[in-house]
């Protein structure tokens, strides 16, 4: 565990707080268009394969990528949202179909996802401690829970499938806290890069918690 504490080193903190602001309305505009996806995904009974999913995250990825310096890249940005939120949808109307109890399972995630959220943001902003070290560690796991997922899609290991969304939890968790302390920091100057990958850190946070929480809660 490293112990060394130290203050960020802020490299204009004009720029940092610009860019904070503009990350902060661009996700909420990006997350109010994630639920209208997810509302009507649920309401058509629509369901996206995994691989298509995973060709669909990591093609979007490229794409705001590639455009984050221009205005195609908001329209990138809101495509994505749009699609993390057709996944969700489809999971969401799973659980209602699956369980007796779905709504209050959502409900349950949604308001879990919400408080780690802002706590894990607000912690970002004030901690003293340096943590892009976490980096390496983040990067290593999130391919880890990747290629698991693929795994346990031939394997249907409902042990192992149970274990990496523990696991993408955590990530999720983490990426959250690296990414806002680099904005506050300064490290990260695009908003929409901002903006859209903690977007992605919420997405596999609720879409995870939901899936634990039908496990360890649902009715059937």
């Amino acid at each position: 565990m490293n112990t060394n504490y130290q203050t960020p080193v802020i490299v204009n903190p004009l720029l940092a707080s610009r860019v904070l602001r503009n990350t902060y309305a661009l996700l909420g505009l990006l997350f109010v268009a994630s639920s209208v996806a997810a509302w009507f995904s649920q309401a058509m009974h629509w369901h996206i394969g995994f691989f298509p999913m995973l060709a669909g995250l990591f093609g979007f990825s490229f794409l705001i990528a590639k455009t984050r310096n221009s205005a195609w890249g908001i329209v990138a940005g809101f495509g994505f949202s749009a699609f993390l939120g057709l996944i969700t949808g489809g999971n969401i109307d799973y659980m209602l179909a699956r369980y007796s109890n779905g709504g209050e399972l959502v409900v349950m995630a949604f308001g879990m996802t919400a408080i780690a959220f802002f706590g894990i943001s607000a912690y970002a902003m004030v901690a003293k401690r340096d943590f892009s070290n976490m980096i390496a560690m983040l990067g290593i796991g999130t391919l880890v829970v990747i290629v698991g997922f693929i795994a346990n899609y031939f394997l249907h290991i409902p042990a192992l499938g149970l274990a990496l969304s523990s696991l993408a939890v955590m990530l999720s968790m983490g990426w959250m806290l690296w990414q806002t302390q680099r904005i506050v920091n300064g490290g990260e100057t695009n908003y929409i890069i901002a903006a859209t990958g903690l977007l992605a850190d919420i997405f596999v946070l609720f879409n995870n918690l939901l899936a634990l929480i039908g496990f360890g809660f649902g009715d059937d």
